[in-house]
């Protein structure tokens, strides 16, 4: 199969999952082009990984707006660059099929397309922000072109699928696949809990990570249970950063508070491992922002990290409180405190968790078996599509 992947930026640390899926289509033996604004090569990949992008067409698209645009009126400026995209995409792109990673990318490869004769089938996968921020702003409108021409919408979680069809996007055409892990590479050890009981959060700091709950969470636990001994470190780095560290040394945790800044991902997943407790609790940022599914809390789970995260958009499909992981209200700290100190004062249990944990994720979120999965249904889709343009003709 010939496989065009359309994204922003390829390939990028924050974006493990792209990266994943491109290579694996190589490794199937797919032609694989991938179309981005910008493509960087001295990205952090493996040399197994480096030689695999070898096989790999780049494309820089859409092209930079040429100079002489900047002499027309905005209008006319956009509607020529517009024109330029469109030439551009069919001039380069001979594809069986389109997956465009974020519904920008995938509204940007529809408005190409439009008209087009002989189009390949697209495929949009939507994974957070472009459906959260969207839908408070304006319930999606961007999209309507997209949902009305895109042959597939895929979304990461069941809430963004459900609110696809709510703003227009034809039920048979949507459908949630989760991202996945290499579960296999991930080993699994069992949470020590020797003190200090050791707490890492691992993420961009803006505010829909809720690292302003878990420092308040964390300050109730000091306050209450002043004979345990814990630790927290926070890997990433952010806006936020100096707001959380002014937070901390307000509430004299100082000493027990530590911002590791932007951690490589093979250090990152050690100090997941070392661990004992995983601190995600994800909120709903105010201009609607959301995750899909953290990717951080899937790693968690196969390394052996008990969980405690939020019931927040779709972290409840993979995380079931008191099954796999525990869960608490967005913004509440009371309860966020109550389920560090009960992973803190039942170790046994923790580890029964961590252990059913692995579990789910080697049964519902493996990358290998996700990839073929998601692959294999846009490799019919081609033909279902012509059954489905043939099937409006003979009934009109």
């Amino acid at each position: 199969m010939n496989i065009c992947f359309c994204v922003s930026s390829f390939p990028t640390v924050s974006q493990t999952f792209v990266t994943s899926q491109v290579l694996y289509a190589v490794r199937q033996g797919h032609k694989v082009t991938v179309a981005c604004k910008t493509f960087d090569a001295e990205a952090p990949l493996s040399a197994e990984e480096k030689a695999l992008l070898n096989d790999v067409r780049i494309v820089v698209w859409p092209p930079a707006r040429p100079n002489l645009l900047q002499l027309f009126p905005r209008h006319l400026a956009d509607r020529m660059a517009a024109r330029l995209d469109r030439s551009a995409w069919r001039r380069q792109i001979d594809t069986d099929v389109v997956i465009a990673h974020f519904g920008y990318r995938g509204a940007a490869v529809a408005r190409a397309q439009k008209g087009w004769k002989h189009r390949p089938p697209l495929v949009t996968v939507f994974h957070g922000r472009d459906v959260s921020v969207e839908y408070q702003r304006d319930r999606l409108a961007r999209y309507r072109d997209l949902f009305s021409q895109g042959d597939l919408h895929v979304t990461v979680n069941a809430q963004f699928a459900e609110r696809l069809v709510e703003c227009g996007a034809p039920k048979a055409r949507v459908e949630t696949r989760h991202l996945g892990i290499p579960v296999t590479r991930y080993p699994y050890s069992a949470p020590k809990f020797d003190p200090p009981l050791r707490i890492f959060s691992l993420c961009r700091l803006v505010e829909k990570k809720g690292l302003k709950t878990a420092i308040e969470a964390l300050a109730l636990l000091h306050q209450r249970h002043p004979r345990i001994d814990w630790r927290y470190d926070i890997g990433g780095d952010g806006p936020l950063a100096s707001e959380l560290q002014g937070q901390v040394a307000r509430t004299g945790l100082q000493d027990r508070v530590c911002f590791l800044g932007a951690l490589p991902h093979p250090e990152a997943l050690k100090r997941i491992t070392d661990a004992d407790v995983m601190l995600a609790p994800s909120c709903t940022a105010k201009d609607g922002d959301q995750e899909g599914i953290p990717v951080t809390l899937m790693e968690a789970m196969a390394l052996g990290t008990p969980v405690c995260a939020t019931r927040h958009s779709g972290i409840p499909e993979l995380v079931t409180h008191h099954e796999t992981g525990l869960l608490s209200d967005e913004h509440n700290a009371e309860e966020l405190c109550q389920n560090i100190l009960f992973l803190a004062q039942d170790p046994e249990n923790a580890t029964a968790l961590a252990s059913a944990a692995r579990k789910k994720v080697e049964r519902d979120y493996n990358e290998d078996l996700q990839n073929a999965e998601f692959l294999e249904r846009c490799r019919t889709l081609p033909s279902a599509t012509r059954a489905e343009l043939a099937s409006q003709m003979t009934a009109s």
